[in-house]
């Protein structure tokens, strides 16, 4: 363990070389972070167990993208606490949020990865029912609530963003940045079906370089997390793609129509409509079109308007959405939210 000291205050955080004998892991975060613990379980297979009674170090992957994800991590950690009676490493995005208080039996965890690693065995570490969905049922359908990409090989190409969107901490929670060489993935990219290219925000030469391979290997690939301006830099290469129809999945978080409030959380109003265009396109070529869109955001006590579902419908075959989160963590609030975003109602929309 080692003391840190970090954009959201002091504390301490656990290493890998702190996960003691076998391990449990669950994962209630996204595909990045899931998939950074399925490398760290795949190098070391058999000190991993499903078995979460026989395991002597439990861990938790947690979210902090709304204050119902860190609800949510909580809940997660508090049930297999009470089921076990052993402490709890938080690990994801949320062991990094210094400012959020954590019960006394939950340890923070640093971000444990093996870069480089196949993950030949996903079912090392459970991935969590997604909690927005209430009703939530496996399916290999994309389009169906919550599954949109759960079946798929995250073929890890990277970690981190440089964006500087004002809602969003990923930045500050991701750990070390990095970023693999496309040539050198080749070997794992053919190993596995349904592959989508897996990072926090995936870059213009890695895209491009993507849908080159894609192409010369005649396999067809899916993109997640794409920004806007990113995409939009990747036109050319990714029409060839879908004219080749070796372009599966494309998600890219737009995040909002309206001008004003693109402007208000700091994101490229041009590059937004840019891409919006691009991905009808896209969809008009049987590409599966994804994106996320934020809803309820209030600065300064003012509310901006909320997405528009009839152009969301006509621009996505799949999109979610989060309320907005001021980054401040309040118990009661996040509950009284919870009742009102996902008790009563459906996050994500087809």
């Amino acid at each position: 363990m080692k003391k840190v000291n970090n954009k959201f205050g002091e504390g301490i955080l656990y290493q890998e070389e702190d996960l003691k004998g076998k391990i449990y892991a669950t994962s209630a975060a996204c595909m990045s972070v899931w998939s950074d613990m399925l490398s760290f379980a795949n190098k070391y297979k058999d000190r991993f167990t499903n078995d979460v009674n026989s395991a002597d170090s439990v861990v938790v992957l947690g979210c902090q993208v709304t204050d119902l994800a860190v609800l949510n991590d909580l809940e997660v950690a508090k049930k297999l606490h009470e089921k076990t009676g052993k402490d709890i490493f938080m690990g994801g995005c949320l062991a990094q949020r210094m400012d959020i208080p954590l019960p006394d039996y939950i340890k923070r965890l640093d971000v444990v990865r093996i870069v480089g690693q196949e993950l030949e065995d996903r079912s090392l570490v459970h991935y969590e029912k997604p909690f927005w969905v209430p009703d939530f049922e496996e399916s290999k359908d994309n389009l169906k609530d919550g599954n949109l990409f759960r079946n798929y090989y995250p073929l890890k190409i990277g970690a981190g963003c440089h964006g500087k969107c004002k809602y969003c901490t990923i930045r500050h929670t991701r750990g070390d940045n990095y970023e693999r060489i496309p040539e050198e993935q080749i070997e794992e990219f053919l190993n596995h079906e349904h592959v989508v290219l897996t990072s926090d925000s995936p870059t213009v030469s890695q895209v491009k370089a993507w849908c080159k391979i894609a192409k010369e290997c005649n396999k067809e690939i899916s993109i997640r997390n794409i920004e806007p301006q990113n995409l939009i830099q990747c036109r050319e290469e990714l029409l060839e793609l879908a004219n080749n129809h070796l372009l599966d999945i494309v998600h890219c978080p737009v995040q909002s129509f309206d001008e004003e409030l693109l402007k208000a959380m700091n994101r490229n109003v041009a590059a937004t409509n840019q891409a919006v265009e691009l991905l009808h396109e896209l969809r008009e070529k049987e590409v599966i079109t994804a994106t996320n869109i934020i809803i309820d955001y209030t600065v300064d006590g003012k509310l901006y308007p909320n997405h528009d579902r009839k152009k969301l419908q006509e621009n996505f075959d799949y999109y979610s959405w989060n309320p907005y989160f001021d980054g401040n963590f309040d118990m009661d609030r996040a509950k009284q939210r919870f009742k009102k975003y996902i008790t009563k109602e459906k996050v994500t929309q087809k």
